[in-house]
């Protein structure tokens, strides 16, 4: 039995699997991750990226909004993978109690799963919000003003500072996505991670909690993680192809 056999095996024994993401899903999408050789840190200052910074130097909100423009962190013609769509599959069935993830590119939505089922820790690069009177728009609303020549676009309603709903180094993570995932987390009685080197805290802890109450734990990652200790089963390859493999197992054997 080869490792996708073991993960269906032991994954076909549950009812309510945590799906658990990160930048991995993603790549074949045409996303790069932040810390990799080739992430988005190699290439531009991080602290930019600061909330403190960001709120009080103009001139890092524009080199902010300058990346924006740029492409680099722009997801409007980006698609799902196969990943994104099997684990949508996956969802249908009830055998999820939903997918927490990492990725701030939307396309776990984009790929058909219900806003209520998807628990994005670190925001959201599809939305732009006030960080004053709180209104959104979609982020494409934002970036036609910076190609038309704003700089540093600020609230048309109030003249607050607008932001992506990402989350900034130094900001807390969102209460309602906190919320959501604590709920999948606590009623899962196993977990299939994917993508993640699951390193990243507090983010991790919601792997953790059900595995430390016994859950099995099958992570599907290119390459290794840091919690391949507690794995039940690891299968390593890119998520585009083990992902829908590890899906039609489970579709065949309910």
């Amino acid at each position: 039995m080869d490792e996708i056999d073991r993960a269906v095996d032991i994954l076909s024994n549950s009812r309510r699997i945590l799906i658990f993401t990160g930048a991995g899903i993603s790549v074949e999408s045409g996303i790069p991750d932040f810390r990799g050789p080739d992430g988005l840190w190699s290439r531009i200052d991080p602290s930019l990226f600061d909330i403190r910074r960001y709120l009080s130097d103009a001139d890092a909100r524009k080199q902010v909004w300058r990346v924006h423009l740029s492409g680099e962190l722009s997801v409007r013609n980006i698609e799902p993978n196969d990943a994104h769509r099997a684990l949508v599959d996956l969802w249908r069935t009830g055998m999820a109690t939903g997918c927490v993830t990492q990725n701030v590119d939307g396309l776990h939505r984009k790929a058909g799963f219900p806003d209520a089922a998807v628990a994005e820790l670190h925001g959201d690069l599809t939305r732009v919000e006030c960080v004053s009177c709180r209104k959104r728009w979609q982020a494409e609303v934002v970036i036609e003003r910076l190609s038309s020549g704003e700089d540093d676009p600020h609230c048309v309603e109030c003249g607050g500072i607008l932001k992506s709903t990402t989350v900034l180094f130094g900001e807390m993570l969102p209460g309602a996505a906190i919320s959501r995932a604590r709920q999948m987390s606590d009623t899962a009685d196993a977990v299939f991670a994917i993508g993640s080197t699951l390193s990243v805290y507090p983010a991790v802890e919601f792997v953790l909690g059900p595995v430390f109450r016994g859950a099995p734990l099958v992570i599907a990652n290119l390459g290794p993680t840091d919690q391949d200790r507690l794995a039940t089963v690891q299968v390593d390859g890119p998520a585009a192809t083990t992902v829908p493999a590890i899906v039609r197992g489970l579709l065949a054997s309910t």
